[in-house]
């Protein structure tokens, strides 16, 4: 089964948690036999150096949308689709209202994102890097 490879400024949610990926916003289709168990339901280019040294700005993650947000595996790497911010890709926390948002790189300081401001959550399952 093939994963669509989608584009990171394109991906949006509905407002209720849940990812919403149209056709537009699929650049193309992958058949990656290390993710055939590991339920994928989308891959996305990483932007930007904030989760390096552990994601370089070009890698495609492999992410598994998030249904239910009670069953978010703390500390570990997610894609998280916002209303205001778009697309964010870091280790996730309980906060106060919301989520708080942890970067690998130590230049960039946490935040917390509202709740409310959360349209979906993936979470990573894998990567692929090129050299």
């Amino acid at each position: 089964q093939s994963i669509p490879l989608v584009s990171a400024t394109a991906i949006g949610g509905l407002g209720n948690s849940v990812f919403a990926i149209g056709q537009k916003d699929v650049k193309d289709h992958y058949v990656i036999p290390k993710f055939q168990n590991k339920k994928v339901d989308f891959m996305i280019e990483v932007e930007g150096s904030s989760m390096y040294p552990k994601y370089n700005s070009g890698d495609v993650v492999a992410c598994r949308i998030i249904n239910d947000q009670t069953f978010i595996q703390w500390n570990k790497t997610h894609v998280i689709s916002t209303k205001d911010q778009g697309i964010i890709i870091k280790r996730i926390n309980p906060g106060a209202d919301g989520l708080i948002m942890v970067s690998d790189n130590k230049e960039y300081p946490p935040f917390e994102v509202p709740k409310t401001e959360i349209d979906g959550i993936a979470l990573v399952v894998g990567v692929i890097r090129l050299e």
